[in-house]
């Protein structure tokens, strides 16, 4: 039962997001499947995301982008 409630509790969640943000940019062109798959294996991964990890991707992202600034914006990342 907690598991369902769980699972319910986050549809009430995505699709309340969905329907009150109504044009905004993401959901502009509409939802498809794939974005719903992609939110609900976001949200199922999130509990692997550790705190050494997000430091390490922030400090990579934060080199990259400065990265790329120094070169003009030719760098690829």
């Amino acid at each position: 039962m907690k598991g369902t409630r769980h699972s319910l509790k986050t549809l009430f969640i995505l699709f309340s997001f969905v329907s009150l943000t109504a044009c905004s940019v993401p959901f502009a062109n509409g939802v498809n499947g794939k974005d719903f798959i992609k939110i609900a294996n976001a949200s199922k991964n999130i509990k692997n995301i550790t705190k050494e990890g997000a430091t390490e991707e922030l400090i990579t992202e934060t080199k990259n982008v400065l990265r790329s600034i120094q070169n003009g914006g030719k760098a690829q990342r």
